[in-house]
């Protein structure tokens, strides 16, 4: 198929283009959704349900170990931090506070 588009005016090609652009979002959201529907479908198949499907994606020897808690905040037993990423916001508090990191450990 091949379309002449020199024949057509700027506003037209802009129309097209506008149009086209639509067309391809559009078919794109379908595939992907013909593409969930058969992986639902396989995955009833078998028994699965779609959670059981992405965990057995993953790398099992890459799972991440569970990492006990380090830390507690002393105004609420509930708070606790492992000491990894970001400290959390009572950590901060009580830092600026003068307290130092061993008088909240667990």
């Amino acid at each position: 198929m091949s379309i002449n588009f020199s024949e057509y005016s700027l506003e037209d090609l802009k129309q097209i283009q506008k149009d086209l652009e639509k067309t391809i979002k559009s078919k794109a959201q379908d595939a992907k959704k013909t593409a969930l529907q058969q992986i639902h479908n396989i995955a009833n198949e078998h028994g699965l349900d779609l959670d059981e499907v992405l965990d057995g994606l993953k790398n099992p020897s890459k799972k991440k170990a569970k990492v006990a808690p380090k830390y507690q905040n002393p105004k609420n037993n509930s708070e606790t931090w492992t000491g990894r990423g970001r400290k959390p916001k009572w950590v901060e508090q009580a830092l600026s506070e003068g307290k130092s990191l061993s008088s909240l450990e667990i």
